[in-house]
Order: structure tokens, then C-alpha cells, then sequence
């Protein structure tokens, strides 16, 4: 009896299977799989990103609009490093200068003989620069305007213990601990004598200065030793600042030296610019072309 009973089971479950697996509701794998077999990264494990809470966007700097239209001019004094002496200086900080905080190209100008340090300024530079910057036309910028004290200033020619010594060495650092001065964007100018000086000072320190202009430089009457004089320097050297300007005027004594020495920086493939004014060796001419020479400089600082 227990018998039939298990084969009428057998048989039953049979057909139970094969009904199953006729209508397809059940597929056995090709492979079975154990547990022991799964690693956990087949696992799926279902994830959950909570909503994170937006961050507020941070608030921009207040804008500091500032309308001057005129900068300041300042008086200073630096304890010189060739001479034994205070040096005195004045100083221009452009417009908006006071409530900026960038660093400003800088522009040193030198005197001529027998002037000092209030040459530049009785030639009207201030009003110049103030014009050119509120309208737009150039980025804003410093101009210094030293006194070159003697003896350096007629009786040394370059080197140790000379007025290049003094600019670079003395006038430079105190300029650029005092203000916004950018070390990058350095320019020198200077008028007759002190046109010589620009000359000589940024050919032999073309890392100091980007720009250099001689307005009228007294080459004529320059005596200085090889090393030190302008014309030597160019065929020595392979260095210069990137931007070069020569001025004189049509009638100036200095004019046919400056233009040589135009000849000689042309032969030697070096890039600049010589202009012609008009007038003599006076400040009339020298003022004339103050524009030029800023407009000039200003094309030239990295922007």
C-alpha cells in the first residue's frame, strides 16, 4: 500500500513539473551559483543620495567706483647709497590711487643740467599724465621725478659709486617699498644730461627697465669711459629693454648725435624708434612731445 502510495506521488509531482516547465514560468541556468560563489561587489546594493542643501553664492567684493579725475603729487626723500646725502624726489600717483589697491607701472624721469627734480613738473608732465589717464587713453601710472645730486650727476659715468648705482640701487628699492610700484613694468626717460643717464643706466640693466626715452640726449658732449658710453654699450651688448625712443628737435644741437646713435642701434638689429621734432635744445621742445613720450611708454607697459 505504502508502495503505490509512492509511486502515485512520483508520478503526480511529474506531471506537475513538466506543466510547469511547459508553460515557461521557470528556466534552470546553464550554471548554478552558490552563495559561497558570489562576490560582494556582484551584489546590488541599492544607494541613496540625500538632497544636499544649496550653497548660497558667495558675495562679490563691493565695486569701488571712484570719479577723480586728477592725481596727487607728493615730495619725499630717500637716504642715498653712492652719495652721503638725503636725496629728495617728487612723486605722482595717478587718479584713484588712493582707494586702489593694484600695483602701477612707474615711470622715472631725470633732469636735465641745470635743473632738478621740479623739471619734469615745470614742464607741465602732471597735466599731461592727469589727461591722458582720466580720458581713458592710457592705464593709470606713477611718474618719479628725482633729484640726480652732484657730483654724480655731471662728474661720475656709470658703475660703482655712480648715479646708475644711485637709481638702481638706492632710488628703486625706496620707490618700491613706499608704494604700489610694479617691479614689472619699470620705464626711464631723461632730458639732455639726463637723457645720457637713461641711456647708459637701462642698456646696462635691461632686467630693470622695459622702456627707455632720451629726449635730446647730450651725446655730443658725453666723455664717459667704453664700458659706460651708449655707443660701446650697443656694440657689446645683446640685451636691451624692449622699447627705445629717441627724441630731438630739428634745430638741436643734440639732434645729430641722437640720430647716430639711431644708426647705430639699426645696424646692430636692434628694434627702436627716433623722431624728429621741432624746435631746439629748450623746454619748449621738450614739452611739445610729453604726449609722445607717455602715449609712447603707455603702448608699451604689459597690460
Amino acid at each position: 500500500m505504502r508502495h503505490l502510495q509512492g509511486d502515485y506521488l512520483r508520478e503526480s509531482l511529474a506531471v506537475v513539473l513538466l506543466a510547469v516547465v511547459s508553460a515557461g514560468c521557470f528556466r534552470v541556468p546553464p550554471e548554478e551559483t552558490s552563495l559561497s560563489q558570489l562576490s560582494p561587489s556582484s551584489v546590488p546594493i541599492p544607494t541613496f543620495t540625500p538632497n544636499e542643501p544649496t550653497k548660497p553664492a558667495p558675495t562679490p567684493d563691493p565695486v569701488v567706483e571712484c570719479e577723480e579725475t586728477v592725481g596727487i603729487t607728493q615730495t619725499g626723500m630717500y637716504r642715498g647709497i653712492a652719495v652721503a646725502a638725503d636725496v629728495p624726489y617728487n612723486i605722482y600717483l595717478p587718479p584713484c590711487y588712493g582707494v586702489s589697491d593694484q600695483n602701477y607701472p612707474t615711470l622715472y624721469l631725470l633732469h636735465g643740467y641745470p635743473y632738478d627734480q621740479r623739471h619734469w613738473k615745470e614742464l607741465g608732465a602732471i597735466g599731461v599724465a592727469d589727461d591722458g589717464i582720466s580720458s581713458g587713453r592710457w592705464p593709470p601710472f606713477i611718474m618719479v621725478m628725482p633729484l640726480q645730486p652732484e657730483p654724480l650727476f655731471r662728474g661720475s659715468d656709470g658703475g660703482p659709486g655712480s648715479y646708475e648705482m644711485e637709481l638702481v640701487e638706492g632710488l628703486i628699492p625706496h620707490i618700491e617699498s613706499s608704494y604700489r610700484s610694479d617691479p614689472s613694468a619699470r620705464a626711464l626717460a631723461g632730458i639732455s644730461r639726463g637723457g645720457v643717464w637713461a641711456l647708459e643706466a637701462a642698456f646696462r640693466n635691461p632686467s630693470v627697465f622695459i622702456s627707455v626715452a632720451a629726449l635730446s640726449p647730450a651725446l655730443a658732449v658725453n666723455s664717459a669711459r667704453p664700458p659706460y658710453d651708449p655707443f660701446s654699450i650697443v656694440a657689446e651688448s645683446d640685451q636691451f629693454p624692449r622699447n627705445i625712443l629717441l627724441l630731438a628737435g630739428d634745430t638741436d644741437w643734440a639732434a645729430v648725435e641722437t640720430e647716430r646713435l639711431s644708426t647705430v642701434l639699426g645696424e646692430a638689429g636692434v628694434e627702436h624708434v627716433f623722431k624728429i621734432s621741432v624746435g631746439d635744445h629748450s623746454n619748449a621742445t621738450w614739452a611739445a612731445v610729453l604726449a609722445d613720450v607717455f602715449g609712447f611708454f603707455a603702448s608699451g607697459a604689459p597690460s
